[in-house]
């Protein structure tokens, strides 16, 4: 299995994942051009889409999804308008999907039908952004894949020092905003076990988050739970850059 974060943050998300003769898109928030430029990068194509989740209905994750034909497109109920009942996923349900078993989650975020994946195939992964916290079923769930791709949202003393409003930032600390980097660290050394590969940050903010903030929390929360992992297997997931993992990338 092989992953590439395309594009991750407020201004458009887009993930690929890829094992055997299946690639899958997880969400579609860049431009088609922007899409088909960042695959040729990588040595694929719209071609090597056979599938396209949606994880919820905000504009950042589904502004260009409609470029792909609706046979492709799957995602919770509401979520795309007139989207095939055949096509619409449900919670906690396990779904074959090529070379993949699909298994989706139900997340918590000011959304109309938010969603995680699972996908496993030789290998497995966690695509959860976008959640305001992380259910004790869904932590039961998530318990010691090969990878994963979780949000670290904000640092919360960085976000109350913005000048956003107060109501916006009692939207993203709540439990229907995102995860911060103190949970999602505390969160991963809960989760991951000795089959854990790497793990990518993702969806940063912009204004209340960095790369090496995000970094700094995430390793000093391990070393206090004594928690042994190569920082180097500790990405961070980019608005504009690739991020690429998997087991072509070790």
């Amino acid at each position: 299995m092989n992953y590439y974060v395309l594009a991750s943050g407020s201004k458009g998300n887009a993930t690929f994942v890829h094992e055997g003769h299946t690639g899958i898109l997880i969400d579609c928030g860049i431009t088609r051009k922007q899409l088909n430029y960042k695959l040729a990068s990588l040595g694929f194509s719209e071609d090597d889409i056979n599938y396209v989740f949606l994880t919820h209905d905000h504009y950042d994750h589904k502004k260009n999804i409609h470029t792909f034909d609706a046979k492709k497109i799957y995602s919770g109920q509401g979520n795309i308008q007139d989207l095939d009942k055949a096509h619409i996923l449900k919670p906690y349900t396990h779904y074959q999907f090529g070379d993949f078993d699909v298994e989706t989650l139900k997340i918590s975020h000011d959304a109309t039908n938010p969603m995680a994946f699972i996908l496993r195939g030789e290998e497995s992964l966690l695509y959860m952004t976008d959640t305001g916290y992380v259910s004790k079923k869904n932590r039961g769930l998530i318990h010691d894949l090969n990878y994963y791709i979780i949000e670290a949202n904000h640092d919360v003393e960085m976000l109350m020092k913005t000048r956003r409003p107060l109501f916006l930032k009692n939207r993203i600390l709540g439990d229907m905003g995102h995860l911060n980097n103190e949970y999602s660290a505390l969160l991963m050394c809960e989760v991951m076990g000795e089959d854990t590969k790497e793990i990518t940050l993702a969806h940063l903010s912009q204004e209340a988050n960095t790369k090496e903030l995000a970094l700094k929390t995430y390793y000093q929360v391990f070393d206090e739970h004594h928690i042994q992992f190569d920082h180097k297997n500790i990405k961070v997931a980019d608005q504009v850059d690739i991020v690429s993992g998997g087991r072509n990338e070790n």
